[in-house]
Parts: structure tokens; C-alpha cells; sequence
């Protein structure tokens, strides 16, 4: 009999859409955080009283010491970035041991070697938006039915070893052997944060807890349903919150799909709605270094910017069954005030025909046009705002012409970076 509850967050475009902040503030009141997909080569940023706190395996409910963190069997572990992450925010005065932190024996671990193939593989030139963090070559393995999995760092930390040391070897890396155990020692500090996490977090279900699922990239970088090629290696959608956490459909009570005001894309890649004049696009996407400026939490490359395309997100709330959007950085669009309007994408044009929803398919979506609408802007500065009754009436407008062409409820609106910037609608 169903007790407790799961409630999902994941992005409906291109990443990068602020699902931190969200999974942030969701955080406090859930018992249960869990990262369902990914591992390194993600980032969430999070800006508690004005301290910059970047995430990347961790759960966001490391921030409230109450709260059980679990990282998830769909995810790509790396051992040693995963304990310096933990070392980091240790150092930040955040509690984080076995007994807030668990990973899934079923975690597939990402190796040296996936690293360098990596590295081998993207050359340096970006094109598929790598963070070269071994994503691709841990998911192949995974799938070729090779994989390394975090139990046996429990179970035979020997056959691991063993196992790093082949790889290696047929690479013709240098000193395999003495980077197998050197890695091996520092991943070892890992075990006793290794456990049974499907279990656990049934049990808390059980038990009537609530918990929060957290994705990790977007819908449109999903293996299956995304715009393939150009995807991500694991499901950052609902199908994967359930099969990377181990958990039942009957317990999914809301599903929040998050879109900020304007897209973003790392790597290459069809971009319907991209803004291709420089200056504008330097202009929106900000300085590096500034907190929500346009580049990669992990990376740090620049993103590619572009205008609201509501088509794609359609097709991700469809999919995803999205109870509930989430709009952030409604106030990046401040920047651009003075042009008085701005376009967005109510619909494509592909081969003669107008589409209202998005297909996942890049080769598609590269012969694909905008269909636009001028949407007025407004003054003022939204930052400033503490509640949605006192934005001003042309943002309400805007926010409510979103909803509307979406066909689904906006209930939370960002303003700015900071926990207290997502404003609830009433």
C-alpha cells in the first residue's frame, strides 16, 4: 500500500535551467534526496546566503543535515572527484558522512581509463559538448555488459584492480599498474558509503517518507528521447528517475519540469531559436565568473544562447508527464528591456508543415524553422521582488502568455539566483 510520496525534478530543454535552486528549496521539506542520473559531468549551482556552492554528484539535500542524500544506481560514479566533493563542502562546514550520504552498489564507477578514451575521443574541439569525464565510455561499458559496478569496492576490491590494470594495458598506458593502485587506494575511502540504496529508499517510502528525485541534464539530452546524437548517456526523464532510483510509479505524486527564459546549448547540436548576433548573445549570456552567467558549472565553457522556444518544451512536458513548471531567471530577461519585445517560438515550420510540438530527432530539428511572437517586455528590476503579487504587471503577462501556450501551470517563478528568488504564485 502506497505511504510515501516522490516528488521529480528534472529540466525540460537543453540543461543548465536552474533545477538546483529548485531541488534546493524542495529539499527542505522532502526527507529523502536522490540523484538519479549522470555523475560528473553535471552541475548544479546553488547560492545560499551569498556563498556559491557548485554540486555535481552530490544530492542538493547535503545543504540540510537532516536529510538522507543517496546516489542513485542509474548514476556514473567517480570515486575520486565524488570524495573531493565531499571533502570540499566538509571544508564549507557541511556535515556529510555515511550517515547522510549512501551511493548504490549498482553505481557504475568510472575508471582511468574511461578518462583518457574520453580525452582521446573529443579531441579538444568540444563538438558534442563532452565534459570529458568518462560518460561515454562508462555508459558503453554498462551496456556491453562490462562494467565495473561500486560493489566491488566492497565485495573484490582485487578483481577491480585487476580490472583497471587490463584496460589500461590495452591502451598501452604507462604505468598501469601503479595507477591502478594508487587509484584504487584513494576509491577505497569510498566503501563505507556503499550500500544497498534501492532498499533503503523503499524502506523510507515505506515508512510514509517523502523524497525527492533529482535529475540531473534535460529531457532533450535523453539517450532515447532526445535529439540524438547530441544527447547525454543516461535518461534524465521521468523513465529514468524510476529505473535509476528502483522505485515504483505508484509513489510519483508532483513532477516539476524546469525551463528558464532563455535556452542554452553546450556543444554542438541543432539550435532552433540560437541568436546568432554576437553582441546580443555576449550580452545575455554575461561575464564568466558571475553567478548565473551562461557558462558551464562543470566545463565552464560558454553556452550557446538562444530565444524561448515553447515547441521543445511542449514535447518535454508531454513526455515527462509535467505536473508542475518551473520558470528561472525570469529576470535575465531585464537585460534585454530595452528592445521593448522579444521573439519566441510558438511553433516550427518543417518541410511545409507547422508543428507544434518538437521532434526528437537533430536531422529533423536542423530543417526546422521558428515561428515567432513578439511578447512585450517590461521595466523595472525583478530582483528586487519578494513575492509574485508584486512583480509588475507585464511580467505577470508575460509569465501568463507562457502558461497559456504551454497549456500547463507555472507555479514557481526565479527572479535571481538566491533560495528566497523563487517565487511561489497565489
Amino acid at each position: 500500500m502506497k505511504k510515501g510520496k516522490i516528488d521529480v525534478v528534472l529540466g525540460l530543454q537543453r540543461g543548465d535551467e536552474g533545477k538546483g535552486r529548485l531541488s534546493d528549496k524542495l529539499a527542505a521539506t522532502h526527507n529523502v534526496v536522490a540523484r538519479y542520473n549522470g555523475g560528473p559531468n553535471a552541475g548544479h549551482t546553488i547560492v545560499v546566503g551569498g556563498q556559491k556552492i557548485s554540486l555535481h554528484q552530490v544530492p542538493s539535500g547535503a545543504l540540510y543535515p537532516k536529510v538522507i542524500n543517496i546516489i542513485g544506481n542509474g548514476m556514473y560514479v567517480d570515486p575520486l572527484k565524488l570524495l573531493d566533493e565531499i571533502a570540499d563542502l566538509q571544508a564549507k562546514g557541511l556535515s556529510i558522512s555515511p550517515k547522510n550520504l549512501t551511493v548504490s552498489y549498482a553505481a557504475h564507477l568510472i575508471l582511468p581509463h574511461h578518462i583518457l578514451l574520453d580525452e582521446l575521443r573529443e579531441g579538444g574541439d568540444g563538438a558534442q559538448g563532452s565534459t570529458k569525464a568518462g560518460i561515454a565510455y562508462v555508459a558503453g561499458d554498462k551496456y556491453e555488459r562490462s562494467g565495473v559496478r561500486a560493489e566491488l569496492l566492497v565485495i573484490n576490491p582485487k578483481l577491480l584492480e585487476q580490472k583497471i590494470v587490463e584496460e589500461l594495458n590495452q591502451l598501452k598506458a604507462a604505468d598501469s599498474q601503479k595507477t591502478a593502485k594508487s587509484w584504487l587506494a584513494k576509491a577505497m575511502q569510498l566503501k563505507p558509503y556503499v550500500t544497498d540504496t534501492a532498499s533503503l529508499l523503499n524502506e523510507q517510502l515505506a515508512k510514509g517518507k517523502s523524497v525527492l528525485a533529482e535529475g540531473a541534464q534535460a529531457a532533450w539530452l535523453d539517450i532515447d528521447g532526445g535529439m540524438y546524437p547530441f544527447v547525454t548517456s543516461s535518461h534524465p526523464t521521468i523513465g529514468g528517475a524510476l529505473n535509476g532510483l528502483r522505485v515504483s510509479h505508484h509513489y510519483v505524486d508532483k513532477v516539476y519540469g524546469v525551463m528558464k527564459a532563455v535556452p542554452s546549448h553546450v556543444g554542438d547540436g541543432p539550435f532552433v531559436t540560437e541568436i546568432t548576433d554576437q553582441r546580443l548573445a555576449d550580452k545575455i549570456r554575461g561575464r564568466r565568473g558571475e553567478v548565473d552567467a551562461e557558462f558551464g558549472a562543470t566545463t565552464g565553457r560558454p553556452r550557446r544562447v538562444g530565444w524561448l522556444d515553447l515547441p521543445a518544451i511542449r514535447t518535454a512536458i508531454r513526455d515527462n508527464g509535467v505536473t508542475d513548471v518551473v520558470m528561472t531567471k525570469l529576470d535575465t530577461l531585464q537585460k534585454y528591456s530595452d528592445l521593448g519585445s522579444i521573439p519566441i517560438a510558438v511553433a516550427y515550420k518543417y518541410q511545409g508543415q507547422t508543428l507544434s510540438e518538437a521532434p526528437s530527432s537533430a536531422y529533423m530539428l536542423a530543417d526546422c524553422q521558428p515561428v515567432y511572437k513578439e511578447v512585450k517586455l517590461w521595466q523595472g528590476d525583478a530582483t528586487k521582488v519578494m513575492s509574485w503579487r508584486d512583480l509588475p504587471d507585464s511580467a505577470k503577462k508575460f509569465v501568463e502568455f507562457i502558461e497559456k501556450q504551454l497549456g500547463a501551470p507555472i507555479s514557481l517563478v526565479g527572479v535571481g539566483p538566491g533560495r528566497e528568488q523563487l517565487l511561489a504564485r497565489n
